[in-house]
């Protein structure tokens, strides 16, 4: 909340409060959590592989990425039914996934091999 920006997990947790939602949106935000919390462990434990480049080259490849999930968040808000709000929890889902996919290439050129959980797949 620097600079007056809204944090991205209070988007993500007005997306996980919210009743407008499924069982696999859920499921994309945790993946999108737990990716997101492996990197930042990664970087406190390791700062010599995260410096100040680093982080700019992170608000550059995954700050886009947020702002699409914030857009198709306020897109799943502002449809005034469930029938006009289907396809937009669809392009959400899309968003969600850019991000998780995004970040964890972002760990993985920074050599932190991030592990997705794929909280959407089927148990084993």
């Amino acid at each position: 909340m620097l600079d007056g920006e809204e944090h991205w997990n209070a988007v993500l947790a007005e997306i996980l409060l919210s009743r407008k939602i499924g069982a696999a949106h859920v499921r994309l935000v945790g993946d999108l959590i737990s990716v997101t919390a492996q990197l930042d462990l990664a970087a406190r434990s390791r700062p010599s592989a995260f410096p100040l480049d680093g982080i700019v080259d992170y608000d550059d490849r995954v700050g886009p990425l947020e702002e699409a999930y914030r857009a198709a968040w306020q897109a799943v808000e502002a449809a005034p039914d469930r029938e006009r709000r289907a396809p937009e929890l669809d392009g959400l889902a899309a968003a969600l996934t850019a991000a998780i996919e995004g970040v964890a290439a972002f760990a993985r050129d920074r050599g932190v091999e991030v592990r997705l959980h794929r909280f959407d797949a089927p148990p084993r």
